[in-house]
């Protein structure tokens, strides 16, 4: 089943599960990547993760898009809610469609959890490094003791230092 194919049938629907399944096990993947190198506070690869994470959220959101289409053509909304009675009304008796869609609503959750994380400890971050960038700041203002020209300048006193 490709992205952008219609659901049509039940199966079609197994088989998008499936697909979304996989693209969130990839997500995670990078998520948990993206983890180890903010605990070991390798920031290289940060950048390239964010984008292959950007390019995971959209394969997800154009799953997700197939199944609630799906599911507004069969004339239930397109929230968790719809799937959920989708499953108790129109399953037909398999049970692997629910057994899959238990299986996404984990590994969204997981995932949810993997990037919040990821989220604050990238705040925790930025917020040292405006810290210790401010701090650097004030001291360079104040222990500037020679200006541009080479000359000391005053520091509060009514005189050059070494001059008479």
């Amino acid at each position: 089943m490709t992205v952008n194919s219609a659901i049509a049938s039940p199966s079609d629907l197994a088989k998008n599960l499936e697909a979304e399944l996989r693209a969130f096990q990839d997500f995670i993947l990078v998520l948990q990547t993206e983890q180890d190198a903010l605990v070991q506070g390798n920031v290289d690869p940060l950048l390239e993760l964010a984008r292959i994470k950007s390019e995971k959220v959209v394969l997800l959101s154009q799953l997700a898009e197939s199944r609630t289409r799906f599911l507004s053509a069969q004339g239930y909304s397109q929230e968790q809610g719809g799937m959920m009675k989708w499953l108790q009304q129109r399953d037909g008796g398999n049970p692997h469609i629910a057994e899959l869609w238990q299986q996404l609503l984990a590994l969204a959750e997981n995932a949810q959890q993997l990037n919040q994380i990821n989220g604050s400890m990238i705040d925790t971050r930025l917020r040292n490094n405006q810290q210790a960038l401010a701090i650097l700041q004030v001291a360079a203002n104040q222990s500037a003791l020679y200006g541009p020209d080479g000359q000391t300048q005053a520091l509060g006193l009514g005189r050059p230092i070494g001059k008479v």
